[in-house]
C-alpha cells in the first residue's frame, strides 16, 4: 500500500457515516440475495455511499466505475462481498481477499482491464477497504467468466474495520414492498392521464 492510498482512505473515513452504512447493510440482511434482487441490492449499497458521504462520492453507475469523488476527481469501483474481508465468526482477517473486478459474460479474455478505475473499494457489512489500480494490478487473475483480484489482506488499506463501527438498532426495511408500491404507482399513473 502506498502513502497516497493511506491518506486517501483516511479522508474517506472522515467523510463516511460508517454507522449509517453498517446499519443499512444489517437492516437489509439477506432480503435481497435472490437472483432477481441482487442488482437492486447493489444499487442501494452503492447509492448509500453518496448519501452517507454527503455527496462527496457521487454515484455515477458507469461501466468500470461506480463513484466519482467530487473533491479529488478520482473514479472508484465498489465491490460488495458479504464476509469477504473478515470472517463472520471472530471477525478474523481473510488471508486472501477474492473479488471479481470484471465480468466478461463468457470466455475469459485475459487479465487486462481497459480504462480501470483509480481505486477499488471492497466492502462487507462492517468494513470497507480501498486499493489503487496500480496496487491491485499484480493480483489480477483470469477466471472462466472474467477477472478476479486475489489480494493478500495486508495489501489492502482500510477506511474502517469491524472494530471501528457499531450497528445502531436495525431499521425494518421492506424494500420489496416499497418497490412493489412504486411499480403499482407507476402503472396506475397511466390511468390518470387517460
Amino acid at each position: 500500500m502506498t502513502t497516497n492510498t493511506q491518506v486517501y482512505a483516511s479522508t474517506l473515513n472522515e467523510a463516511l457515516n460508517k454507522t449509517a452504512y453498517a446499519t443499512l447493510i444489517e437492516s437489509l440482511g439477506t432480503t435481497l440475495n435472490d437472483r432477481k434482487d441482487r442488482f437492486d441490492k447493489s444499487d442501494i449499497i452503492e447509492q448509500s455511499l453518496e448519501v452517507y458521504t454527503n455527496g462527496r462520492l457521487k454515484w455515477v453507475d458507469d461501466i468500470g466505475r461506480d463513484h466519482h469523488d467530487t473533491e479529488t476527481g478520482y473514479d472508484l469501483e465498489f465491490k460488495y462481498v458479504a464476509d469477504g474481508l473478515f470472517t463472520k465468526k471472530g471477525k478474523t482477517p481473510k488471508k486472501v481477499v477474492k473479488v471479481k473486478l470484471k465480468n466478461s459474460l463468457g470466455a475469459n479474455k485475459g487479465t487486462t482491464i481497459s480504462d480501470p478505475a483509480d481505486y477499488y473499494m471492497i466492502g462487507q457489512q462492517d468494513a470497507i477497504a480501498i486499493i489503487s489500480f496500480k496496487e491491485v494490478e499484480p493480483f489480477l487473475v483470469g477466471v472462466a467468466d472474467g477477472i478476479e483480484a486475489h489480494i493478500p489482506f495486508e495489501e489492502l488499506t482500510f477506511m474502517f474495520k469491524p472494530t471501528d463501527v457499531s450497528v445502531q438498532e436495525t431499521v425494518q426495511l421492506n424494500y420489496k414492498q416499497i418497490k412493489a408500491d412504486a411499480q403499482r404507482k407507476l402503472i396506475e399513473g397511466v390511468l390518470s392521464h387517460d
